[in-house]
């Protein structure tokens, strides 16, 4: 049975750990997108891109995609922390004690 646990935690611990990566990395793009947008958008001819159509709707696209990853990298944040840090914590406040 211990070593079932030992394997469930590290298990949980990675998903954690991965999480967190992940949480990173949507933020990354999130901001690369960020940027793309005020290069290719905001400027004049993007502004007269949008309102004629001839964007095709590529810039809404890309708000929404940076709307919908800012969006999600503090809840990954959040799980991914809680995963990682939950085995960690059990394996110390339930450890048995040395008596």
């Amino acid at each position: 049975m211990g070593a079932a646990r030992t394997v469930f935690k590290t298990v949980i611990s990675i998903i954690g750990v991965l999480l967190l990566v992940a949480s990173f990395g949507t933020s990354i793009v999130a901001e690369e997108i960020d940027t793309r947008i005020s290069e290719d958008c905001e400027d004049l001819a993007g502004s007269v891109g949008q309102v004629v159509g001839a964007d095709e709707g590529q810039c809404q696209d890309a708000r929404d995609l940076r709307d919908t990853l800012k969006s999600l990298t503090t809840p990954l944040l959040i799980i991914g922390a809680i995963l990682f840090i939950m085995p960690i914590l059990t394996s110390y406040l339930l450890k048995p004690s040395d008596n």
